[in-house]
């Protein structure tokens, strides 16, 4: 098992090129018999305040052109948080897309990365290559599965859902599944 956590550990970077991008869901305590901070809650899943970040849960998503999705939920939606989890995932020399924030340019800076900032408005797609809409389309796909066929899930369960979205959007063959498994 240990032979595997770590075979899983250094498959988790990322190279060539990179799309980047956070998103918010709705904090939810679906099953929770109290709620914390003494909430009302929020009767067939209704809309949470979208305007305060009190009731939005940060997740990270980054995946490569290759389709390699690495993700992370955040604790909160700042720029050493994002450091920390994103920055050990890069491989020096890449090429980064992100859509502007500051934490990329740091990243970026530090990884020696070739940054592709597509600030939002002004360019959608860089000399015909670079962009986000991958990304993007990966955290569409991620939130009307979890909304859609998942009808919600509590905020702590977040993390299996994004392994599960994670594992079954990889493009394994079917050699390596029989050889992982036999390791």
């Amino acid at each position: 098992m240990a032979k595997t956590a770590k075979t899983a550990k250094s498959q988790d970077k990322l190279s060539g090129i990179i799309e980047v991008d956070e998103f918010f869901m709705a904090l939810s305590e679906k099953g929770s018999k109290k709620l914390t901070n003494g909430r009302k809650a929020r009767k067939r899943g209704g809309d949470s305040d979208k305007r305060t970040k009190d009731e939005q849960v940060p997740i990270l998503l980054s995946i490569a052109r290759s389709k390699h999705i690495v993700n992370k939920v955040l604790a909160e939606d700042t720029a050493l948080e994002i450091e920390t989890h994103f920055e050990p995932h890069i491989t020096d020399n890449s090429v980064l897309c992100s859509d502007g924030a500051w934490p990329y340019v740091n990243i970026a800076a530090h990884k020696n990365c070739d940054h592709k900032r597509l600030v939002n408005g002004k360019n959608r797609v860089i000399e015909s290559v670079y962009h986000i809409q991958t990304v993007n389309g990966a955290i569409t796909h991620f939130k009307s599965w979890v909304i859609g066929k998942m009808k919600g899930v509590a905020t702590k369960y977040l993390p299996h859902y994004l392994a599960w979205f994670r594992e079954s959007n990889a493009k394994y063959d079917f050699q390596q599944i029989i050889v992982a498994a036999y390791r």
